[in-house]
């Protein structure tokens, strides 16, 4: 199998300091992107209005339960590709990465479509203000427009990472964040297209890193490559593809259904609540992309690692990865909960949206680390070939939960602080859930590689 200057020899030799290496721009890339997201929030607020601010945000969550099917598909062609290039099987990568990005391109076309469709329905099920309803609704309509990008995109970086190659899929996002940001300057700043101003710029961007990777892959060599005559569905292939990204997928359903019914609450509490909410979650996102990266690097590894029969190195990597997670999640979320005022200052000078914001933060930002071990746990029991495991427990244990929460404490007692104490309770209980089925799968890899060890030695008599 040809390997180029970017790819990661996973399945030997020093392992932390790989995982380190892989994981840095993987965290710069997730952190980039969702502060690009931030930049685009930071100029509509300070060159628009709080309302505009809020019919942006709160569209975040139903753009994510229509994409979260198609991204969830993109995860198991990133395990799916770490197992064959683990396992050195040059025909399953290759028909992978074509079935994979086959998919990517309908799939987008074919949610777009959909979003544009159903968009006003959306937003008016979750109770959106009649005065913010028709920006949101423009908002969507063009963003869902630049979908079929945006999953080209997705679904490439998954496979180049699938790889050890974390590096270009940065250096495509920076390229793409900058355009995003100048066009954004222009268009709502200096032409004062509002919300409509940083839906165009987004389209474009993603327009931009979707020519990007396509032109990486298609100049890769060996098995990698990716020849565009030869795009089509592999239906063995396509099933694969699909027993482990349509879990993944579902389980990223659940959390935005939860998450919607938790932003229709908030929208009852006024714009203000709506704007301040928007821009914590906005932050949450930057916190969650450095420990999702740990969840990344142990899907790789891991996956790469199984596909080459390395059960006590998938260990490590598991013990490494739930490390990071923690750890990360520790000291960011407190420096973000100790410079809270000032970080919420970057997306509106009103101190009511502020302090808003702020009752949010000190509960959320505060327990993140919990998020790190569910997210990690979830991550592993998917590149060891269960991926149905973390989904049901998703279900259960943080969308059943919250919903349940939501109908119960918080109508008891209807605070904000009382609302987003659901998110580090699910977090703990989806944790142990999936701590405990990964404890029992490991245990049984392990014995099963004694025996096999024990046999060997016996001269497989």
């Amino acid at each position: 199998m040809a390997i180029n200057r970017f790819n990661m020899d996973m399945c030997n030799g020093p392992l932390l300091g790989k995982m380190i290496r892989y994981a840095i721009p993987l965290a710069i890339t997730y952190i980039l992107q969702l502060a690009f997201h931030a930049a685009d929030l930071i100029i509509i607020g300070n060159f628009g209005s709080f309302q505009s601010m809020a019919s942006i945000g709160t569209t975040a969550d139903l753009i994510n339960l229509m994409v979260n099917m198609l991204v969830g598909i993109s995860i198991g062609a990133n395990v799916l590709a770490a197992q064959y290039y683990g396992a050195k099987d040059r025909v399953k990568l290759s028909r992978t990465i074509h079935t994979a990005m086959t998919f990517a391109i309908l799939g987008g076309i074919a949610i777009a479509l959909l979003g544009i469709a159903l968009c006003v329905p959306a937003l008016k099920m979750i109770h959106v203000p009649d005065e913010i309803l028709p920006k949101s609704a423009l908002y969507m309509r063009i963003v869902f427009c630049g979908l079929p990008f945006s999953m080209i995109y997705n679904f490439g970086c998954s496979i180049l990472r699938a790889g050890g190659d974390t590096q270009r899929p940065l250096y495509f996002l920076i390229a793409a964040g900058i355009v995003n940001v100048g066009l954004n300057l222009i268009f709502v700043a200096l032409f004062k297209w509002d919300v409509a101003g940083v839906a165009i710029a987004t389209v474009i961007s993603q327009g931009l890193s979707a020519y990007l990777v396509m032109r990486a892959m298609t100049s890769a060599r060996g098995a990698s490559r990716l020849i565009l005559k030869n795009l089509h569905f592999e239906w063995a292939s396509l099933r694969q593809l699909l027993a482990y990204g349509v879990p993944a997928g579902v389980q990223g359903i659940f959390f935005s259904v939860s998450n919607i019914i938790i932003q229709g609450a908030i929208n009852t509490f006024g714009a203000q609540a709506m704007a301040g909410m928007t821009a914590t979650v906005c932050l949450e996102w930057l916190l969650y992309s450095a420990i999702h990266s740990s969840q990344q690097t142990v899907i790789v590894f891991a996956g790469q690692n199984y596909g080459a029969k390395k059960i006590k190195r998938i260990m490590r990597c598991l013990w490494i990865g739930f490390a990071g997670s923690v750890l990360m999640g520790i000291v960011l979320g407190g420096l973000m909960t100790a410079g809270g005022s000032t970080l919420m200052g970057l997306f509106n000078s009103d101190p009511a949206v502020a302090e808003w914001g702020l009752r949010r933060i000190k509960i959320v930002f505060t327990t993140y680390f919990l998020c790190g071990l569910a997210d990690v746990s979830a991550g592993a029991l998917r590149s060891l070939g269960h991926a149905m495991i973390p989904t049901v427990s998703a279900l259960v244990c943080a969308c059943g939960f919250r919903i349940l929460w939501i109908k119960t404490a918080f109508a008891a007692a209807p605070t904000i602080e009382t609302l987003v104490l659901a998110y580090p309770l699910s977090w703990t209980l989806w944790a142990i859930v999936n701590g405990i089925f990964l404890y029992w799968f490991c245990r049984k890899l392990l014995l099963e590689e004694r025996a096999s060890h024990h046999y060997a030695v016996l001269g497989g008599k």
